[in-house]
């Protein structure tokens, strides 16, 4: 491992396009830096895949939720399903869950009971949340109002909205999370959020495979290119890559509850 030490705060290393190289692209991720990574679950399936693949790793740990793509097929047993695995110890917080109004592959209406159904199994367990919003931030902060007095934090991934919403989801007690969309010559307005937000709410992440940082674009991503969002980050705020790799790991360990000494030393 190299002496930059960077978190990848959100990255989904059970999907199929990993499926013939996890432990490659893993490794890579352990040479670049990267010492501490968040494997996100999306459904009952897989967020039981995303723990087996964090209980080789000491630092790599696993979320437990679904997809909102997927709220149309969530029934009381997947709800409960969610709720036994959160009980696991590599298990950090309930995610991703959240409201997708843009491709719409489940009913708004039917997402925002699973929604509160998710965030209500959250505070059972006393779990942060990791939530996806897509063309429903006013849906999105409309709920998490509801919960405002309950919940005990959570993360915004792959943030891309204003400075503005940022600041209303800060007060809610959710951090922010800036994926690859950072390094993109057209994410100016995001850049500007990212410049003028608190640096101890900032985390950052990958999304991989998806979103490739401007570097990578076209290609598949991997936790290995989160040092590219973190330098666009270093850029903005006219500070060192390592300060900001040091801040970004420390606010992630915060944000999840991870106590440093769990992440370990090693592959």
């Amino acid at each position: 491992m190299c002496a930059l030490q960077l978190a990848d705060a959100h990255a989904h290393l059970d999907m199929p396009e990993y499926a013939a190289d996890q432990a490659h692209v893993i490794e890579q991720a352990w040479r670049a830096g990267v010492g501490l990574i968040i494997n996100v679950g999306i459904s009952l399936k897989n967020s039981r895949q995303v723990i087996a693949t964090a209980e080789k790793h000491p630092w790599i740990f696993a979320t437990a939720g679904v997809h909102p793509h997927g709220a149309a097929g969530v029934d009381e047993d997947i709800l409960a399903g969610i709720g036994e695995l959160l009980s696991h110890p590599k298990v950090i917080a309930l995610g991703e869950i959240g409201l997708d109004f843009y491709r719409h592959r489940s009913p708004a209406a039917v997402q925002e009971h699973w929604f509160r159904r998710f965030l209500d199994l959250a505070v059972l367990h006393r779990k942060p949340v990791v939530i996806h919003t897509r063309d429903a931030t006013a849906a999105t902060l409309g709920i998490l109002r509801e919960f405002r007095q309950k919940l005990g934090g959570g993360v915004m991934h792959c943030f891309s909205g204003t400075y503005d919403e940022a600041r209303v989801f800060l007060d809610l007690g959710m951090d922010i999370s800036f994926s690859g969309v950072l390094t993109y010559p057209n994410a100016k307005p995001l850049q500007d959020a990212a410049r003028r937000l608190p640096l101890d709410r900032i985390l950052i992440e990958t999304d991989a495979p998806y979103l490739s940082p401007q570097p990578r674009r076209g290609r598949r991503n991997e936790p290995g290119y989160v040092r590219f969002t973190a330098q666009t980050l270093a850029e903005l705020h006219n500070l060192p890559l390592a300060q900001i790799a040091r801040q970004t790991w420390n606010n992630t360990c915060r944000s999840f509850g991870i106590n440093k000494l769990q992440t370990g030393n090693s592959l």
